[in-house]
């Protein structure tokens, strides 16, 4: 392929839309599960913190090893329909289905001990399960990316739409969550039960979207240009069905009749816009034809063993400082996420229905932030903007260690100013990857973006997992008092209040801290690099 054909692999406005739709269901049920999954285990099924840490750390652990097997798997399957899209295609439904199973409370047996232990298998099988399946939709999903386009900004614009549904995605799964448990406040079982069932539905659907619009390069589309019409017009007359049931609901003036209409309009709009973009869609003329395209850390590097690939990760410390900084900054934002519930509630003496308020603070400010970030990043080094969101981020948890019961105004105040740091854990350690990569090829002049980007991740789960286990062993040691479904939430002893206001607070910041020091000594500024890119196309040139 020349250098023009490239610059000319334009994507349709339909595309976008449905490749960026893809990252919808697993943006959804990641945000519910890292803010109430811990709270459901302890408080509604009754499990003990320990127990419920480790099923978290179980997932995340089994979620690690199970990336690169099905990474591979699904570069070596073969379909007429492509490699990815088959993989997406059958595992929606079973990713949707496991995620809703994990909200159900099963009786097991009358034996309250042996039911626990049961229940205790229950949920880790659950666990692992569904984390197969999540890294079954959402690694070949991400595979997608360079296979559509080999335009540059093609690229960057793909993965704009694709953070904005998923961000877009995590805000909605808050917002609703904050209107069940204003709604259903009988049954805590009924609340979850509610919320997964309707978070399963809007993480399905927009997985088919993806690929009943998204050809791979070379092989054949699901559906031809006519069946596309068809199932179009389909999904308008359902679309059509859920407004007329949306709006007799909404005049029925009962508030749980009104929530559910109110969820039949926004299905409608999903809807509605798939058929949109069913009945336009076009495809793009260069993905008709197949073409091989290189792997640009190159075919040398699948043939690495893992020892071998460990030495390469580990002669970089350019990378390993990328890697404690990005581990310090995501471990601070999933304790703070794992216990806030328990703040909110139990410190704050605020209703379950304010949570999700507090969350939608932290997560709206963090995605205003990550555009003002971006523009200052611009002007100075990325150590020195993660300096600065990570001394603002320290700030905020200090004070959410000092707030009080009663003032509400300041914890929200101090949740806006948390998502302010907290943008630069999504914006910094990504982008300082590439420079990492650019000084390893200046050093080894091979481009092996697969071995860092693999190994990021890898670190990033088992970190994560041992840090949400040790959520669960700090509840459990400290006397953490477990809610009984139907009954008022028991008053904590001073020892479980103390720890769930030490890991909201203090422990991030710790860690924060840590990653500020990490961040010092990394070696990449912004001269260093210019350098590196010029010797770079000096040794091209030559």
């Amino acid at each position: 392929m020349t250098s023009q054909q490239k610059l000319s692999e334009k994507l349709y406005l339909t595309t976008k839309l449905a490749f960026g739709a893809g990252d919808m269901g697993p943006a959804l049920t990641a945000n519910i599960l890292v803010f109430f999954l811990l709270p459901f285990l302890t408080n509604v099924a009754g499990l003990n913190p320990t127990l419920a840490g480790s099923v978290l750390f179980v997932g995340k652990v089994s979620d690690a090893i199970n990336d690169p097997i099905i990474g591979m798997m699904s570069d070596r399957t073969s379909t007429k329909w492509g490699r990815r899209i088959p993989w997406i295609i059958f595992s929606a439904i079973p990713f949707g289905l496991i995620f809703f199973l994990q909200w159900i409370v099963p009786h097991f047996s009358d034996n309250s001990s042996l039911n626990n232990t049961l229940l205790f298998i229950y949920y880790l099988i659950i666990g692992i399960v569904f984390n197969i399946f999540y890294t079954a939709v959402n690694l070949p999903y991400q595979a997608l990316t360079p296979e559509l386009t080999q335009d540059y900004n093609e690229r960057t614009s793909l993965n704009s739409f694709r953070f904005s549904f998923s961000i877009g995605a995590s805000i909605f799964s808050l917002i609703l969550a904050g209107i069940v448990f204003q709604i259903f406040q009988g049954s805590d079982q009924q609340k979850y039960i509610i919320l997964g069932l309707i978070c399963s539905i809007f993480a399905i659907i927009p997985l088919f979207w993806c690929p009943l619009i998204i050809r791979e390069r070379g092989y054949q589309p699901l559906l031809n240009s006519n069946q596309k019409k068809i199932g179009g017009y389909l999904l308008l007359i359902i679309s059509t069905i859920l407004v007329i049931y949306g709006i007799l609901n909404i005049l029925a003036k009962n508030s749980e009749a009104t929530f559910f209409g109110l969820i039949a309009l926004a299905l409608s709009l999903l809807l509605g816009t798939i058929a949109w973009s069913l009945i336009t869609a076009k495809t793009e003329s260069h993905l008709e034809s197949r073409i091989i395209t290189q792997i640009q850390d190159g075919n040398e590097n699948h043939n690495l063993t893992f020892k071998q690939q460990l030495i390469i990760v580990f002669q970089n410390k350019a990378f390993l400082f990328v890697v404690g900084i990005y581990l310090c900054s995501w471990l601070a934002v999933q304790l703070t996420a794992s216990i806030l519930l328990f703040f909110v509630v139990n410190w704050m003496g605020l209703s379950e229905a304010s949570f999700p308020k507090v969350a939608i603070a932290v997560q709206g400010t963090a995605l205003i932030m990550l555009f003002i970030w971006q523009k200052i990043s611009e002007k100075l080094d990325k150590k020195i903007v993660y300096f600065l969101g990570s001394t603002i981020w320290i700030m905020a948890q200090i004070g959410l260690f000092m707030v009080q019961p009663g003032q509400t105004f300041l914890l929200y105040f101090l949740a806006i100013l948390a998502g302010v740091g907290v943008s630069v854990a999504y914006l910094i350690p990504w982008s300082m990857i590439p420079d990492v990569i650019d000084l390893d090829e200046l050093k080894t002049g091979e481009r092996r973006e697969g071995i860092f980007y693999g190994f990021m991740v890898l670190l990033q789960k088992f970190g994560l997992a041992f840090g949400l286990f040790l959520v669960g062993i700090a509840l459990d040691t400290s006397g953490f008092v477990k809610t009984v479904a139907g009954e008022t939430p028991p008053i904590q002893p001073e020892s479980a209040l103390w720890a769930i206001r030490f890991v909201v607070a203090p422990l991030p910041a710790i860690i924060l801290f840590l990653g500020i020091i990490l961040a010092y000594f990394y070696p990449i500024t912004r001269e260093y690099h210019a350098k590196i890119r010029l010797e770079l196309d000096q040794r091209k040139q030559s």
